[in-house]
Parts: structure tokens; sequence; C-alpha cells
């Protein structure tokens, strides 16, 4: 086993519990009997956070050939938990009794979904430069500033409709770089 395996194995396993909670959740809020009212920019944010752990997963390749040591895996371990803890916090309880509000569940959150997601977008920003040399501005690199401050969206506005655009923009923008760096390989 390589060393990039051995990091990877720890970061797929965080990203996979991610995947699982995301689709428990889903699975819950699709099949409950208890009345659920819905609310548009809750599901697009869990549209971003799926489409984030996905993408993530997937650009680890971009590392393959990262000379690793002990502070570069603590480092590329940081998006994962952040992203988990994002996955963890857009998950509505299950447990509790009654109707299930995703409006109020999303407004109780919005701040610290914010705060934690644009932590984990300058952490996925900086890996590929700080670890594999990657340049920062580059075509991907450069989309980090849109989602950032997409990102800023739901910490200050409580606005349904600017949190619907906000996160279809970062979807957007994940699909576009989804297909323009991935489809060919």
């Amino acid at each position: 086993m390589s060393l990039f395996e051995f990091v990877t194995v720890m970061v797929s396993m965080i990203l996979a519990l991610c995947l699982g909670h995301l689709l428990k959740g889903a699975s819950f809020l699709a099949k409950t009997d208890r009345k659920t009212v819905h609310y548009a920019p809750y599901t697009l944010w869990s549209v971003v956070v799926l489409m984030a752990v996905v993408n993530h997963w997937w650009s680890l390749w971009d590392l393959h050939d990262v000379d690793w040591s002990y502070t570069s895996f603590l480092y590329i371990l940081a998006a994962p938990v952040l992203v988990s803890f994002a996955t963890g916090m857009m998950s509505p309880e299950q447990g509790v009794v009654g109707p299930i509000d995703l409006r109020q569940h999303y407004a109780r959150i919005r701040r610290l979904f914010s705060a934690v997601m644009i932590l984990y977008v300058l952490f996925m920003w900086f890996d590929g430069p700080l670890l594999a040399g990657q340049d920062p501005f580059g075509l991907v690199g450069a989309l980090h500033v849109p989602m950032l401050a997409a990102f800023l969206v739901p910490g200050i506005s409580a606005a349904k409709r600017a949190n619907s655009i906000a996160a279809s923009v970062v979807i957007t923008i994940l699909l576009g770089v989804m297909i323009a760096r991935y489809s060919a390989s």
C-alpha cells in the first residue's frame, strides 16, 4: 500500500460516511409519515453538499504524487471533517416527534453552515497549491471565489430567494468543474 492510498483511506471513509448520512436523511424525508414543510434553500444546499462530497472524493487523485507527511495528512483531513460537520447539520432530527419544518431547521443552522462551508472551500482551494504545486488562480482555483461569495449568503441573509440563488450558483459551478475536469478522465 502506498502512502497516498494509506492517507486517502481515512479521507474516503469520512466522505463515504457523509454520503451515507446525506442519503439516510433524504430517504427519511422521502418515506416519513410526519407532516413535512419543505424549503427550497434547504434542498438546494443539501444538493451542494452532496456534490461537494462526490467532487472532493474524485479530486483526491490530483494529490497522488504528493510527498506525504503527517502535516500534509492533517491538512488534507480538515476539509472532509468540515464537510462531515456540514452534513450532520443539514440532517433533520429523526427521533423528534411532530412535524418536520425544514425552513425552521435551515434558519437554525444557516449561519454556522455558512461558516463551515466557507472554511471547507478555503481548505479545498489551497490543497492543490500547497501540496501539488497547482495554480491557486487557474481556472478551477479562480472558481473558488464565486463559491466563497455564494457561501457567504446563508450567513448574512435569511431571504429564501437569495439563498436559493446562491445555492444554484454553487451547483452550477460544481457541475461546470466536474464536466470540465473529469468528463475526459
